[in-house]
């Protein structure tokens, strides 16, 4: 017999194995079995990441074959993309046949090529935010607008090591905007994201909304 399981079984399958994991949090009873969801979550996220590797070869590979204007950016990231996971495999290798320490070229292209890369585009932000701050004092001057720009001005002064020995309450007013409301607004945003993650999971499992290319 052939049975074809239908969207409202997908749907009541996906919501209840998300209360259980849920539920296992607070119920001690359901912790085993919301370990062997988690761990057949890893599995099928393992699944996902190939086939989004495969789809990212895909859609570069048709780029450089239809010699798009931005074909040469596709071709350094597949390039990229392939040396690395090499350079991974070849780390792999090493470590489970021959015993050496775990990973060292790939933390190698970590620490000399991807955190400078990451250094630098917090630099162009942090530039680009003190630019966007002056051009809205320039535009709407108000007093939310002078706040902005002298907090961002004093994390600015603050972490630069220069102003340290002169002015050490700059170090200290510095962290506490990190620590204090910078971290409690860095939460909202998660708890936002987070509850607009459930409810566009639940919109699409109920049929309201439809995912991209669904």
């Amino acid at each position: 017999m052939n049975i074809k399981f239908k969207t409202p079984f997908a749907t009541a399958v996906a919501i209840g194995v998300g209360v259980i994991v849920l539920a296992g949090y607070f119920i001690p009873g359901l912790i085993s079995l919301r370990f062997l969801f988690l761990r057949a979550g890893l599995v099928l996220a393992a699944v996902a990441l190939i086939v989004g590797i495969l789809n990212l070869f895909a859609v570069h590979f048709r780029k450089m074959a239809q010699n798009d204007d931005n074909s040469g950016y596709s071709l350094i990231l597949v390039f990229a993309l392939i040396a690395t996971l090499l350079i991974g495999f070849f780390d792999m290798f090493q470590s489970y046949m021959f015993g050496q320490p775990n990973f060292q070229t790939i933390s190698w292209l970590f620490t000399y090529i991807q955190l400078p890369i990451e250094t630098s585009l917090m630099a162009v932000m942090a530039v680009s935010l003190t630019y966007a701050a002056t051009r809205f004092l320039r535009r709407n001057l108000h007093t939310y607008a002078v706040i902005f720009f002298f907090i961002v001005l004093m994390v600015l002064i603050g972490t630069l090591s220069i102003f340290t020995p002169e002015v050490p309450f700059l170090s200290q007013i510095r962290q506490w905007i990190v620590q204090v409301p910078a971290l409690g607004g860095a939460r909202g945003l998660l708890l936002g994201i987070a509850l607009g993650t459930i409810a566009t999971g639940l919109r699409i499992l109920i049929g309201t909304d439809r995912p991209y290319g669904g």
